[in-house]
């Protein structure tokens, strides 16, 4: 009965957090591109030094699990130029950090700052405090791309697309999370926020969604007999598979490499 109550009691906080993006993390979210196409890409620091994160099967080519491994240690990915005008391409030589477990999550520590004139450090990468039921957002990169802000300093530049979703359940032995929202190509490796403000924290990577398979009638539906052969074919669950940051954080702290942030 003790379980149940402490259930409720954490269900019904949940509708009390807020999710909202800040500028931020917005900033640090940018898309990538490999040989195996496009998806998002984002800056966390650990303990002072600059790192990146995203979704292994943009690096490895995997359609699903097994997600597989980077035969390399380094890896040439391209960064959209979030000031550029146009599509304006930057390769970059990563080194790869990859998580122990079939994990569909990659670690990457730059040559040099990407983020160079950044100087505060990330929101915090983790998951504690999330809670079942409650809200969050997550980013990325779809429709091809993403869309561009006007700032009040001149200019323009590329941002992500900001989308809702509510945790939905977890599975605590791969540390997956399952998000209610409706997920589009694109948003791949992109970050999982909940919390606003000082509070935001970053607490998981968007790896895909669940598909079901739907029924669809040939032909002039009115016209055909009740049993009339049908086909299906798969649609958007509006289920979200979104890996805990954890598996990147656990990979980065075994490899503590990346550029040092100079912070203020």
């Amino acid at each position: 009965m003790r379980l149940i109550r402490v259930l409720l009691i954490t269900l019904s906080a949940a509708w009390f957090v807020q999710a909202q993006p800040t500028f931020n993390i917005l900033s640090r979210t940018l898309r990538v591109q490999s040989r195996y196409g496009t998806g998002t890409i984002f800056n966390i620091d650990i303990d002072g030094r600059e790192y990146w994160v995203s979704a292994a099967h943009i690096v490895t080519g995997a359609k699903g699990k097994p997600y597989g491994r980077v035969p390399t240690k380094t890896v040439d990915l391209q960064i959209l130029n979030p000031g550029g005008a146009g599509l304006q391409w930057i390769p970059v030589k990563f080194t790869v950090l990859q998580p122990d477990a079939d994990v569909d999550v990659v670690a990457l520590i730059p040559p040099n700052l990407l983020l160079d004139k950044i100087t505060n450090l990330s929101p915090p990468a983790s998951s504690q405090g999330l809670l079942l039921g409650g809200p969050c957002e997550f980013l990325g990169y779809a429709l091809s791309g993403g869309w561009r802000a006007k700032m009040d300093t001149g200019g323009s530049f590329w941002f992500p697309f900001i989308k809702h979703c509510t945790v939905s359940a977890q599975d605590t032995d791969s540390r997956m999370w399952i998000l209610d929202g409706i997920n589009n190509p694109g948003f791949s490796g992109g970050p999982v926020i909940f919390g606003t403000g000082d509070s935001l924290k970053i607490t998981a990577i968007i790896s895909g969604y669940y598909l079901q398979p739907t029924e669809v009638i040939r032909g002039n539906a009115a016209q055909l007999a009740p049993d009339a052969p049908k086909d299906y074919v798969n649609e958007n669950s509006g289920f979200i598979i979104a890996y805990d940051i954890e598996h990147a954080v656990d990979a980065i702290k075994k490899n503590p490499t990346g550029p040092v942030r100079k912070t203020k």
